[in-house]
């Protein structure tokens, strides 16, 4: 009975906003456009080339071989096993979600326990660094300096979180390790090259869908309700970062404050990337709600250096 009842409730809702969809239709296709032009100039060209990388490092035994250099202090500062230090080290240069994406991989082949996947996607929310230096330092903000203090705080910031939520070894960690010692054969070139492509044009085209669906919900919502410039702005950052930050990019206020919320609005995301988080995590089961309170987190601890750090920039 339940069931029937949520699945009434599903059809009425989809009805509706197909209804809104044919109702403001013209800037519902404007918003697709939008979404379409941040995935052409800012997410296909930052994540599909280090997607197909990445993928091919993994085929090759690159997480062998840089837990066996670097991953040491995985362990010592995080509490987790070397071969974590992938994830951290490919999230970092290539930003969201491509630590959920990986996470979630390395689950799958044992690896990782889902504990530990839990634990590694709370403080592995990078955002790409091109993203911050490139479109919020240079475009929105023209200030270098600004910029690499959001860089900073954005990445000490989930440092801190990480080192916060270590937990000591366990005996799941042992087994993972034993497992993950099980080579597996390694494929041919052209055969790993072609499945990373396809892989990462999957996974591009999905943020894709999920940026496009959240913005047009935006639009959606906007022309139901009215709203103060703060509410809109707050509203579509919590939807989707990216045209958030944009609105913030244009408003009259103090560098200071400009500055501020978009470092907020990047630590936390956006629910588009939350999503396009979920999604990848669904397939292993992890949980949600760790990386949600990491986010929460990473907000105040982020605002925290930002308060601190700024007065010695701009002295």
């Amino acid at each position: 009975m339940k069931k029937t009842n949520l699945s009434l409730f599903i059809i009425c809702l989809l009805s509706m906003i197909t209804i809104l969809l044919i109702t403001y239709s013209k800037d519902v296709i404007e918003s697709v456009g939008f979404s379409i032009s941040i995935w052409k100039e800012n997410l296909f060209p930052s994540l599909f080339p280090f997607f197909v990388v990445s993928n091919l490092l993994i085929e090759y035994g690159f997480i062998d071989l840089l837990g066996k250099y670097f991953g040491k202090w995985m362990p010592i500062f995080f509490g987790l096993p070397k071969e974590s230090s992938f994830i951290l080290f490919i999230s970092m240069i290539s930003g969201f979600p491509s630590s959920a994406k990986y996470t979630s991989r390395l689950v799958h082949e044992g690896i990782l326990s889902k504990e530990e996947g839990e634990q590694l996607l709370t403080f592995t929310h990078f955002s790409n660094p091109l993203f911050i230096l490139g479109f919020i330092g240079t475009t929105l903000l023209n200030n270098k300096k600004l910029a690499f203090l959001l860089l900073f705080c954005h990445i000490f910031s989930n440092l801190m979180i990480g080192f916060f939520s270590k937990k000591g070894s366990s005996l799941e960690k042992e087994k993972n390790k034993k497992k993950s010692q099980i080579k597996k054969e390694t494929p041919s070139f052209g055969k790993a090259f072609s499945k990373s492509i396809m892989d990462s044009l999957n996974t591009t085209f999905l943020l894709l869908g999920v940026v496009t669906c959240f913005l047009v919900l935006t639009t959606i919502l906007q022309n139901l309700i009215p709203m103060k410039e703060s509410t809109k702005i707050l509203i579509s950052g919590l939807l989707e970062m990216t045209q958030g930050i944009k609105f913030v990019g244009g408003m009259n206020i103090s560098l200071f404050l400009r500055g501020l919320f978009m470092l907020q609005l990047v630590s936390f995301g956006g629910f588009s990337v939350h999503m396009q988080v979920v999604s990848f995590i669904s397939e292993e089961n992890l949980r949600y709600f760790p990386y949600l309170w990491g986010r929460i987190l990473q907000v105040i601890l982020a605002s925290i250096l930002y308060f601190i750090c700024y007065p010695f920039v701009f002295s």
